[in-house]
């Protein structure tokens, strides 16, 4: 639980405005450094505690979930993230408990999406119960939309379960690589406002973005989520300054550099080794440039429609259709045969009419 010396940043407090507000406008409501630094302290106090330690298997052995398995659930929770438009602070929270019971428990695939949808439940409660704010989304939209094969006494259980494991107590709410980014971010704008730099970083929502692309991912998994979320910074600060260095007659400003002298210091504040900052900071990259270049492929597989046995028995069939009509030669038909004489009643029973297609009656599509 954090102390009275730190606040979780979305924590919502009638009194004094969060530490890190959500909507990323932190620096521009005047934040408190000395609070700052109380719940960056408080942060490493408590890193450990929410840190999975992720050993998964790459192919499926003894009936254990893989890593494909994994990454399969992380971007299951992030439709549902998409689905009822939920926070991000939600995303990052399940999949921080799915990776964390995985970790302390050993669980069969058949049982993985029902702790997916039973961890998106959990981190809704929580967030509902930081907000102070009802819960809109039930646990009967969730099993539903998700189609995990379960029912909603199935995901209640297995809820009460993950909060035992992982001995999760009511108003004791984890710290995520979410957080951590906030704060991180808070310092370094602030930082930015005291050296008279303007933009140096891009909109939290952007950053966001990235933290929710590298979380989806097992290689990140198992990175220290203060690590995490400073490698990000990095990442922003790099792309601010080729934006800087491509604008001509507007040189990068000397001030700009020291804002990498500060985010060192913030490393080692942070007890962060160069080496595993730098492992760190090559998975971040390699998961970057995937999801990039998965964005920017140009051919895309087409999209098939199975069709059941039952679906098509119902469909009308279209072999006959065309859209072109034959052309009638009315002058040739009429020389070369003789006029028929009509002799007594005829019906329409006498006619042939094998060529005509029977049931059912087909539209012809014609081009004009």
């Amino acid at each position: 639980m954090l102390r009275a010396g730190a606040r979780h940043p979305d924590a919502a407090d009638d009194d004094s405005p969060p530490v890190a507000s959500t909507s990323g406008q932190a620096a521009a409501a005047a934040p408190d450094l000395p609070q700052l630094y109380a719940t960056l302290n408080e942060y490493l106090l408590l890193e450990h505690k929410f840190q999975p330690r992720l050993c998964l298997p790459a192919d499926c052995e003894n009936g254990e979930v893989t890593v494909g398995a994994r990454d399969g659930a992380a971007h299951v929770l992030r439709c549902l993230k998409v689905w009822f438009d939920l926070p991000a602070s939600v995303l990052i929270h399940a999949i921080n408990l799915f990776d964390r019971f995985l970790t302390k428990m050993k669980v069969r695939p058949c049982h993985v999406p029902c702790i997916t949808v039973s961890c998106m439940n959990i981190a809704i409660d929580e967030h509902a119960d930081l907000t102070r704010q009802p819960r809109n989304v039930l646990v009967e939209e969730l099993v539903s939309v998700s189609q995990s094969a379960c029912t909603a006494g199935d995901v209640a259980r297995m809820s009460r379960v993950i909060v035992d494991k992982l001995g999760l107590v009511k108003g004791c709410h984890s710290v995520t690589a979410l957080d951590w980014l906030r704060l991180l971010r808070t310092l370094v704008v602030c930082a930015a406002e005291e050296l008279n730099i303007d933009a140096p970083l891009c909109q939290e929502s952007e950053l966001v973005n990235l933290l929710e692309i590298v979380v989806c991912d097992a290689v990140c998994a198992n990175a220290r989520t203060s690590e995490l979320a400073l490698v990000l910074i990095y990442h922003q600060l790099e792309q601010q300054l080729v934006e800087w260095s491509r604008r001509e007659g507007n040189p990068v400003p000397e001030a700009a550099y020291l804002l990498y002298d500060y985010a060192a210091q913030l490393q080692a504040h942070c007890h962060m080794s160069d080496a595993s900052l730098v492992s760190c900071r090559n998975r971040v990259r390699v998961v970057i440039s995937r999801y990039e270049g998965r964005c920017a492929a140009t051919h895309r597989q087409p999209l098939v429609w199975r069709l059941s046995e039952r679906t098509l028995k119902v469909l009308r069939p279209t072999d006959r259709l065309t859209s072109l009509l034959p052309t009638i030669e009315e002058q040739h038909l009429a020389d070369a045969s003789p006029p028929r004489k009509r002799s007594g009643s005829e019906g329409s029973d006498s006619v042939d009419m094998s060529d005509w297609p029977r049931s059912p009656i087909l539209p012809v599509y014609c081009d004009h």
